[in-house]
């Protein structure tokens, strides 16, 4: 298209200056034409006058009828003014042959009269003049028959410039038709219908039809807009594509747990609705899972494994059920179990096989772990409308199998809904108890068996609520651990310990000691510790021993034996408690920086009747001895009891035997009766 409208441009320049160079060549000629004619009539002119009458012949026939000087001085005159108008005729443009033959009769009956030189002049014919002034009318003729074909040749002229005119005009007109022909054919390949493909793609690009591509094959810049629209679709699909995959994953985590990967609270609600319809029952039944003291695991590993062990769990969980049992994860360490009762599977059998499950440690990050769960089982009978009364129910059974003690299993009755209100109320009520003072403690003799003398207490937490009367530490020492209350209370027992000891020694002529228990939620804080540690550096403390129950110093051997050993640095005597109740940690004890150790009531229970249990007490403590370890004997209530624990050298007693718990006015009355 460029070349046709260059061409059509250049046809038109170069007739347009064929035109005008012709117009400049006519104008020309006609203008030097008009020139040598005027020049040539006026010289003719001239040269009539001066040969006709009045002129050369006029003074010829003058000269003639008197030969003087004078008029042959006149005569001289008007012939040279007569060959200059003729030569001024040769001289004003070309001349023809007619012209020269013209001139030249002229010019020889000039020569025939002379120059007026020579007098007299020569004989002139009057003929041969007047055949010269016919020349002239020649002359005049050719001029006027000059000007006839100057004009003739100026309209062919013309004729030309029209026809060159036309034709360019024509060939311009038609080069200029084809140039508009090809910029309307140009502009409707190149912009009408690409603009109609652009609109045409925007509108499937606004339906959000992103699969197929834009083809653009054009380099100019509407094909560059619409690689930049087949861009912006490239990148509408892909931010779609990624809009949706956050979504099958947004979706995901508001139903899945993020760690474990298992179904969350809200989607164990929904399969929990899926199945259960109001008063008929759906053979469903929800096996609640709290892990035992998994606080520990984080406080004393750190959350990492702790996340680690949970994934574990989850996993080994998964493995023990069918694909139409559920397992989910309701945060924290707590998980829950669905299973189909109909398939002849009870539940609890399938709490059995979670128990197995957790009897083998779990391998984390190179440690093994050994950890239990509580299990609270709860029945769809029909009689719950929503799944959160099954499942709230499931949570009772669980918190009277944690008040049961590690792994434990408990299946829901009406009764322990009761229990559980009860439960509640001690958690809202324990803070206020401390305050008011209707939490106390008790101390408990502990008597060297030899010479059955008094040689201290152990301090225990006791609770007199005013409307539900004296309360177990069984059942509110869990709350308090749960829920961090423990280091309050455990605070409240080192001081009253403290401050009674002084009492109870005020009377007494041998050093008393008082033992205070140390809690796994105490152990594992450290700023616990820290608090600890400080006030036991205190004079008044020096009489104080700390007790640690065997599962505990077990649950990280490590961690628990670095903690362990800053108290031993301090000076201050530490006591395993129920040893021989939780692990096998005979391996574990020449490890710990203890110096008491303290067997469990469940061996002397059997004491009497047993000679191998027998046995075996002898062996524990010929072992604590062989390891630098004093032994203390809890549950002791019979006479039997003490006289063989003391023939096989066992170094304390304490139990019913010596006396139960007493208040500090109690025990002062038994330091008196014990008197020496």
């Amino acid at each position: 298209m460029a070349v046709a409208m260059g061409l059509g441009l250049g046809g038109l320049v170069i007739i347009g200056v064929a035109v005008v160079l012709e117009i400049d060549d006519v104008t020309e000629r006609g203008e030097k034409y008009q020139v040598e004619a005027i020049t040539k009539l006026e010289s003719l002119a001239e040269l009539r006058n001066q040969i006709g009458l009045g002129s050369v012949v006029d003074q010829l026939h003058q000269y003639q009828t008197s030969p003087d000087s004078a008029h042959a001085a006149q005569l001289a005159e008007s012939l040279r003014l007569a060959r200059t108008n003729l030569d001024a005729y040769r001289l004003a443009g070309q001349t023809t042959p007619a012209e020269e033959q013209a001139l030249a009769q002229v010019s020889g009956a000039l020569d025939l009269i002379g120059d007026g030189s020579i007098l007299p002049p020569p004989a002139t014919n009057l003929a041969d003049l007047q055949a010269a002034g016919q020349s002239l009318g020649t002359l005049d003729r050719l001029i006027s028959a000059s000007n006839t074909a100057l004009a003739e040749a100026n309209v062919d002229e013309l004729q030309h410039l029209r026809w060159l005119t036309l034709a360019g005009g024509g060939l311009a007109a038609s080069l200029l038709a084809f140039v508009t022909g090809a910029v309307v054919w140009q502009s409707r390949r190149r912009v009408v219908e690409p603009l109609a493909r652009l609109l045409s793609e925007s509108r499937r690009l606004a339906a959000l039809q992103l699969d197929k591509p834009f083809d653009w094959p054009l380099h100019d810049e509407l094909g560059e807009l619409g690689r930049t629209l087949d861009g912006t679709r490239r990148t509408l699909r892909d931010l779609l594509a990624e809009n949706e995959e956050r979504t099958k994953r947004l979706a995901h985590l508001a139903t899945h747990d993020p760690l474990t990967g298992l179904a969350n609270r809200a989607k164990l609600i929904e399969w929990l609705g899926e199945r259960m319809q109001g008063g008929r029952p759906s053979s469903l039944a929800l096996l609640f899972l709290d892990l035992d003291h998994f606080k520990m695991v984080n406080d004393s590993l750190g959350h990492s494994i702790g996340d680690k062990l949970l994934v574990a769990i989850a996993e080994r969980l998964t493995a023990l059920f069918q694909p139409g049992e559920r397992v989910a994860r309701l945060g924290g360490d707590a998980f829950v179990v669905v299973i189909d009762l109909a398939g002849g599977m009870t539940a609890k059998v399938s709490a059995s096989k979670i128990e197995a499950a957790f009897a083998k440690p779990f391998a984390v990050d190179g440690m093994e772990l050994s950890i239990t769960t509580g299990i609270g089982i709860a029945v769809d009978d029909g009689q719950r409308e929503v799944p959160e009364d099954l499942l709230r129910d499931a949570d009772i059974a669980l918190y009277r199998a944690k008040e049961a003690g590690r792994g434990q299993t408990q299946i829901f009755d009406m009764a322990l809904r009761e229990a559980v209100l009860v439960r509640h109320r001690l958690h809202s009520d324990l803070d206020a108890a401390i305050a008011h003072d209707e939490v106390f403690v008790v101390y408990q003799p502990i008597v060297r068996l030899g010479p059955n003398q008094v040689s201290g207490f152990e301090s225990l937490i006791r609770w007199r609520h005013p409307d539900l009367g004296l309360i177990s530490p069984v059942h509110f020492v869990p709350i308090a651990e749960e829920t961090g209350g423990i280091l309050k209370l455990g605070r409240h027992v080192l001081e009253s310990a403290v401050r009674d000891l002084a009492l109870l020694q005020q009377d007494w002529p041998a050093p008393l000691s008082v033992n205070v228990n140390f809690s796994p939620r105490q152990m594992w804080d450290e700023n616990h510790v820290s608090e600890m540690l400080a006030r036991l550096g205190e004079s008044d403390c020096a009489q104080v021993k700390i007790e640690v129950t065997e599962s505990l110093a077990m649950t990280n051997p490590d961690s628990a034996c670095d903690i362990l050993r800053r108290f031993s640095a301090l000076g201050v005597p530490l006591c395993i408690d129920d040893f021989g109740t939780g692990y096998s940690s005979l391996s574990y004890l020449g490890r710990f920086p203890f110096t008491i150790l303290k067997l469990d009531k469940s061996f002397v229970a059997g004491l009497t009747g047993d000679a191998g249990q027998g046995r075996l007490i002898k062996g524990v403590i010929n072992l604590a001895h062989d390891l630098g370890l004093e032994v203390v004997a809890e549950g002791i209530e019979l006479e039997q009891e003490r006289a063989i624990l003391t023939s096989m050298g066992c170094d304390y007693g304490q139990g019913y035997l010596f006396a139960k718990p007493l208040k500090l006015s109690d025990a002062q009355e038994f330091l008196k009766r014990a008197m020496p």
